[in-house]
This record gives C-alpha cells, structure tokens and sequence, in this order.
C-alpha cells in the first residue's frame, strides 16, 4: 500500500482543518476534511485498504482536534466500513452518489460523536448540540465536488484506482 501520499494527504487535510478552516465558519460550524476523505478514500479502495486508512485517519482527527481521544478513531472505522461494504451496490463516481453518501455519513458520525461527547461531559446537554448534526452535514455535501476533485486528480497521479466501476 502507497502510504506516503495517504500520510501526505491526511496531514494536508489536518493543516488546513486546523487553520484555514476556521476562517470560513458558518453559525460556529466548519466543514470536516477528514469526512470527506473518508468517504472518497472508502469509495475508492478496497475493504482492507480502506480499514487501515480509516483507521489513520481517524487517529489524525484525535491527534489534530479537541474532544474526546479515540472516539474518532472508532467511529471512522465503522463509518468507512460501512461505506465498503454498500459501495459494491452503488455508482460511486456519480457526483449525487458522493454528496449523498458524504451527507449521511456525516449526519450519523456527527450524531454519534455529539451524543458520545454530551453522555461523558454532563454539562453538555445533547439537545443543545443535536441541531448541529444536519448543518455539518449540509456544510460537508456543499464541499465535496471541489474536494473530490481534487483528491481524485491527486489519487490518479500516485497510481491509484480511480473511482470508475470495474465492468464483469
């Protein structure tokens, strides 16, 4: 596995979700890089591949933002995992397919994260960060053509496959 532009590629993405994204706020919610990147990267690499990408990637998120340590790490593996497992059943070079499943993957990551983090912190109670969820999710589909696009074109110079469906 060619793990030198995935390392590459996900401490890019911790830079700029550490920095720049700050700048382009909406109603205190930033769009989330490292979603993206799972969802394109599950899209387009096998289960194994994917597993241990997901893996990195969710390790990146706890290394590189606030809250609780780990808890990404889980929930990106599973999400990625279910993300290789319906990909087979659907057209993932169609750009409906990759907004919809960023939208969804999103909306249940941020549901899950937020009601994990709102059980071990009492003082955060979960209806008040409930309606986050969906505009993350929003925020995170508004984004993926440009940043599809830009992965795929960088995922094509290294070689790897594109998102293309292999015809039997």
């Amino acid at each position: 596995m060619p793990w030198i532009p995935i390392i590459s590629v996900i401490l890019c993405i911790s830079l700029i979700q550490t920095t720049l994204l700050h700048h382009i706020r909406i109603l205190g919610i930033q769009p989330d890089l490292f979603i993206i990147f799972l969802v394109f990267h599950s899209l387009n690499s096998k289960l194994e591949r994917s597993f241990h990408t997901n893996w990195v990637i969710g390790l990146a998120k706890d290394c590189f933002t606030e809250g609780l340590f780990g808890l990404n790490t889980v929930l990106f593996v599973i999400a990625g995992y279910a993300i290789s497992i319906i990909k087979d059943n659907i057209y993932g070079k169609h750009l409906a397919t990759q907004i919809s499943v960023t939208f969804i993957i999103s909306l249940l990551y941020n549901f899950l994260y937020l009601f994990m983090f709102s059980i071990s912190f009492t003082s955060t109670g979960f209806l008040s960060v409930v309606w986050k969820s969906p505009i993350i999710a929003v925020y995170n589909s508004i984004i993926v053509p440009p940043v599809f696009w830009l992965l795929n074109r960088f995922y094509s110079s290294f070689g790897f496959p594109s998102l293309r469906r292999k015809t039997r």
